[in-house]
């Protein structure tokens, strides 16, 4: 099927493979050296601003065991979703319809919603979910209904071949999806096309709009999401820990968490939760790399190479180093630099990745700001023309 697609002229929306050879992506792996300013080691000019570690940067990671999705041809959304979650506190379901700017809204009665996968930015409502779930099997049977994020009364139903086959390849697209929110890569572990779907939205079955005017786009999958996400967050704490606020200061933030991240051995900083854990690496204050892991399995890696530097310490120029990262198990799905450097009492921060091209439009820029010891962290989407 994806030979038929890419024949057809879709390799704008196809996945893809790697992006980094084995031997490009061994050559970034960490501990290649300190952080470097024109190929020098940074050399700082004070002690650190605060006693904790600060993580420049806003990592992610979501595993989704079963993920149905179907375009119809409702005038205001281009996709629908249904995906199934398994964390320390159970299996959840959310619904993410994505608006017709690309905007993913999720939909779910998970309590404290708002806090839940925080680091995450997207919109989210609360809504009453009826799940029934009749699979069996190889089969999946499934009724859903809730409330989408205008409000409208939605019902989903679908049935169909469990997936059994990883994507070919599986480096996947993610077509404009919540890019003001993440830069993500996608890892299509699991992939089958078709089923029997009904959408109903507001009392209405929406007709599901065929690819090329052939096939309904139906697909059931499953599917790892990683990368870098947008973040507003206040951290205040000691050489312990500390606690991580969301929003620091934006008060229109999506999400809104505190969060307890603690300083374990060798060098790790960890932040657990019933979705996610987040870990972070760090050698005398460099950042190194960053894992992401679900039900204890890594989901999201990031390797950077030389290290970022100590983010707490004044330096003078721009410190450079590339990363990798690799979703799932799949090395070297995307690839990129991070650029850091001090302006005026403020630290500068430019993520601008590079390789797969759904990868590339997703530039960040950020600032981390100090103030009586709280370190403020800000990090937002820019235009590509804008780096």
């Amino acid at each position: 099927m994806l030979g038929f697609l890419l024949a057809c002229g879709l390799r704008d929306v196809m996945p893809g493979g790697p992006v980094l050879e084995p031997s490009a992506r061994d050559a970034l792996e960490p501990g290649m050296g300190a952080a470097l300013v024109d190929g020098q080691p940074v050399a700082y000019l004070t002690p650190p601003r605060v006693r904790f570690p600060v993580p420049a940067l806003q990592v992610f990671g979501l595993r989704y065991d079963l993920d149905i999705v179907a375009v119809s041809d409702h005038p205001d959304f281009v996709m629908h979703e249904l995906a199934r979650i398994t964390t320390t506190e159970g299996t959840r379901w959310i619904a993410k319809d994505s608006t017709v700017d690309r905007e993913q809204c999720v939909a779910t009665d998970i309590p404290g919603l708002y806090a839940w996968a925080a680091e995450v930015p997207v919109r989210r409502v609360a809504s009453a979910m009826t799940v029934d779930d009749r699979s069996s099997g190889t089969e999946i049977d499934l009724s859903v209904s809730y409330t989408n994020c205008l409000g409208s009364p939605t019902r989903i139903d679908y049935r169909g071949p469990l997936p059994t086959q990883a994507s070919r390849p599986r480096n996947g697209n993610t077509m404009g999806h919540s890019r003001r929110a993440v830069a993500a890569l996608l890892d299509l572990f699991l992939f089958r096309a078709g089923g029997r779907i009904a959408v109903e939205i507001d009392g209405q079955r929406r007709k599901i709009v065929p690819l090329l005017g052939l096939a309904p786009q139906v697909y059931a999958l499953a599917q790892v999401q990683g990368g870098f996400a947008v973040v507003d967050a206040s951290m205040e704490g000691d050489e312990t820990g500390f606690s991580l606020t969301r929003p620091g200061r934006d008060i229109t933030w999506p999400t809104h968490a505190h969060e307890d991240w603690k300083v374990v051995e060798h060098g790790w900083l960890k932040r657990e939760s019933p979705v996610a854990t987040l870990l972070y690496h760090f050698v005398e204050g460099e950042l190194d790399r960053a894992l992401v892991t679900q039900q204890g399995e890594v989901v999201t890696e990031v390797v950077f190479s030389p290290r970022l530097p100590d983010v707490r310490r004044r330096f003078e120029g721009t410190a450079h180093s590339a990363f990798a990262v690799d979703i799932n198990g799949q090395r070297g799905h995307g690839t990129g630099s991070v650029d850091v450097s001090w302006a005026g009492d403020d630290v500068s921060i430019d993520l601008v990745p590079t390789e797969p091209r759904w990868f590339a439009d997703r530039p960040m820029h950020g600032t981390l700001a100090y103030e009586a010891g709280t370190a403020y962290l800000h990090m937002e989407r820019i235009d590509v023309q804008d780096r």
